[in-house]
């Protein structure tokens, strides 16, 4: 019992001496997106998106590709943006890209337009 006794205050004492580690400290993520919009979508064409200082609006795009960078207030909790067309032609696409301070996230989102000539997609919200 004696020795059991030892054994356990040794592993006690060597768990409870140890310090973390603040090298492991998580480096914050950046909070500049870049959205990229490319496709051969020829109808009318909106996307929604997030502000930097976290309101919403929405922009006619009247041309493409289309670019748009933001680096959002500290305030911002999260960034969406939202894509939608309609009066193009049945199977005309469009690609959107992501980019969080210069690194893609997740996969580009390819819309495809409805036997209408129309589309509506959200891409997934960014948290910061």
């Amino acid at each position: 019992m004696k020795k059991l006794t030892i054994v356990f205050l040794t592993v006690l004492t060597i768990l409870v001496s140890c310090k973390k580690d603040k090298d492991k400290t998580p480096v914050p993520k950046s909070r500049t997106l870049s959205y990229e919009v490319a496709g051969n979508f020829t109808g009318t064409f909106f996307i929604s998106y997030t502000t930097a200082s976290g309101g919403t609006t929405n922009n006619q795009i009247t041309a493409l590709p289309w670019k748009k960078e933001i680096t959002y207030a500290d305030n911002v909790t999260a960034a969406i943006i939202a894509l939608t067309g309609n009066g193009g032609t049945a199977g005309q696409k469009v690609t959107l890209v992501i980019k969080r301070g210069g690194t893609q996230v997740g996969t580009p989102i390819e819309v495809v337009a409805n036997s209408f000539g129309a589309f509506s997609e959200g891409a997934p919200v960014i948290v910061f």
